[in-house]
């Protein structure tokens, strides 16, 4: 059987925030990270980290050759978050904090407060894009304060101007070349600054096209060229690029179609991620099974899921989910009512979708399963004196 890559909380994408959080004096709930800690203790005036979406360690390597500028500068190998996906992982480089503190922990996730699953980004019910709410639920429930905020709050003098810069939101740059020549303009200021710039592929296409796709790997690559183009215009500039997790090529599978008799033990669609996936079931499935169980103790819906799942998925039970850690150190975020009562974590290929809403969008890419190519990330480095 595949054994599982567990996220690691003490080499993780989390770390790398709490790193530049504590550079620039704000307090952190975390380990920094040993190996940005080092390039970050020479001080230069302006500090970068450029997120972009699904450029695991395995995408990388897969379209790029050895000699080529983002590879030349691989600084380590490192972790994502449980589920390593967008949801997850980037709100913990913008908090600082793991998945059980901010509470971010996928794609959908469900709220008892309004008794929904509301998908976290849109504030949608989910599997539509009717609002769920007239606020956005998710800042309700799960509020946190941002990298950049933070940094700005703990340097009141201003001697320091932190920016994040988006594809989209309320200062949205959605065209690439206005994207980079922001990171410019910031990197390029007269006080000293942090910049933070998330942009949305390789993963969009990746989703679409899979890993292997031409236009993935013209994307990967336009982006390789374009970040060694805007090194070599910095001066006094660290810059450190990363990814939210990697991909995996993927084959689909739904709950509600092929499998509807043990569709039938849902109380509610599963939820968090296909691939990282929170079951809360109807109590008569909770009771254990007869002496034939898969594992002692097991519950009539543990012994199903493993029977028919088992090769492809590993479960948790709830009190395993907390004792592991899976969402990561730290205290729970005490409005957080998405975790259910098992949680599956994908260690193949294979992806089972909550409903055929999901199945529908047929994606030949997927993430946030317990795969070394969905978990791990690279953090590249590029110092400019």
């Amino acid at each position: 059987m595949k054994q599982p890559i567990f996220p690691d909380y003490t080499n993780s994408i989390m770390n790398l925030s709490c790193s530049v959080l504590n550079h620039f004096g704000v307090p952190v709930k975390h380990n920094t990270l040993n190996t940005a800690d080092k390039v970050l203790q020479k001080n230069y005036k302006h500090v970068v980290v450029i997120l972009l979406d699904g450029l695991g360690v395995n995408i990388l390597e897969k379209h790029l050759e050895p000699s080529a500028f983002l590879r030349k500068h691989l600084l380590t190998e490192y972790s994502s978050v449980f589920p390593p996906t967008t949801t997850a992982s980037t709100t913990s480089m913008l908090s600082g904090l793991s998945p059980i503190e901010h509470g971010w922990l996928g794609w959908d996730v469900y709220f008892e407060q309004e008794d929904k699953t509301v998908t976290c980004f849109s504030s949608t019910i989910a599997d539509t894009k009717n609002p769920a709410a007239d606020y956005h639920v998710a800042h309700k429930y799960l509020p946190y304060k941002k990298i950049d905020e933070q940094i700005n709050e703990a340097n009141p003098d201003g001697s320091v101007e932190a920016e994040i810069v988006f594809p989209f939101g309320p200062r949205p740059f959605p065209k690439i070349d206005d994207w980079f020549a922001e990171i410019k303009r910031h990197a390029s200021c007269e006080k000293r600054t942090f910049t933070y710039a998330y942009w949305e592929n390789p993963d969009h296409n990746l989703h679409h096209f899979g890993t292997d796709n031409k236009l993935v790997h013209e994307t990967v690559v336009d982006l390789n060229t374009r970040i060694e183009k805007l090194c070599s215009e910095l001066n006094d500039t660290v810059v450190f690029v990363t990814a939210d997790h990697g991909h995996t090529d993927v084959t689909n599978e739904c709950y509600e179609t092929d499998f509807p008799e043990f569709a039938k033990m849902f109380i509610r669609s599963p939820s968090i991620e296909p691939r990282g996936t929170s079951f809360f079931v109807k109590k008569d499935y909770l009771l254990p099974a007869d002496s034939s169980a898969i594992t002692e103790g097991d519950s009539i819906f543990a012994k199903e899921f493993k029977r028919l799942f088992g090769n492809d998925y590993v479960l948790f039970s709830r009190d395993e989910v907390f004792e592991k850690q899976i969402f990561g150190t730290g205290e729970p975020n005490k409005n957080l009512t998405g975790i259910g009562d098992y949680v599956a974590a994908a260690i193949g290929s294979r992806t089972i979708y909550p409903t055929k809403y999901m199945y529908d969008k047929g994606f030949k890419s997927h993430h946030a399963g317990m795969t070394e190519s969905d978990m791990k990330i690279p953090l590249i480095c590029c110092e400019r004196k």
